[in-house]
């Protein structure tokens, strides 16, 4: 069952992360990120200081079944610039096995978290968080390699392990 509120991919249609980085799909949840007093909300502007450390993350899922566990990506699609994105998408973070709480601490940290470094004069670049189901409580993900963030594809990432987009979220930042 879906959330009661309206919840909308316009904002991931107008900034064109549908179709960069994820095919349409159902919003079925709400995903909250902040930085400190920061939140992330569909495009606003967190600066490159505020976002060197992981993000605190919640999310809330309609009618939500406890046995199901999540996972969350944070990727950039504008590496190195939206105008050339030759290594898009740069992997900032992944994480398997959430419980349908969000307790983070209890989950599988596939690499470590790695701040937004957009290089100089790129313009803004999309932080993007995405939150799948996973298709089963427990998914036995390998660790990801740290050398290999550029070219990571979450396309491609959920159809290996069969996860379904339920929420997604971002924000801007770029190098002044």
């Amino acid at each position: 069952m879906l959330l009661s509120v309206n919840l909308s991919i316009d904002p991931l249609v107008a900034t064109e992360i549908i179709p960069d980085v994820v095919e349409n799909f159902v919003l079925e949840a709400t995903l909250d990120i902040k930085y400190g007093e920061k939140k992330a909300d569909f495009g606003n502007e967190i600066s490159i200081e505020e976002t060197q450390k992981a993000p605190e993350v919640s999310f809330k899922i309609g009618e939500a079944d406890p046995n199901f566990r999540y996972t969350l990506i944070m990727t950039d699609p504008d590496a190195p610039s939206r105008k050339e994105p030759t290594k898009r998408e740069w992997r900032h973070w992944v994480v398997g096995n959430i419980p349908s709480d969000g307790n983070l601490s209890e989950a599988t940290h596939l690499d470590d978290y790695q701040g937004p470094a957009p290089p100089p004069n790129t313009d803004f670049h999309r932080y993007v968080f995405l939150l799948y189901r996973q298709p089963t409580p427990h998914i036995n993900y390998p660790k990801l390699n740290t050398v290999e963030r550029p070219g990571f594809k979450a396309r491609q990432f959920a159809k290996e392990h069969e996860l379904k987009l339920v929420s997604a979220n971002f924000f801007t930042c770029k190098r002044y």
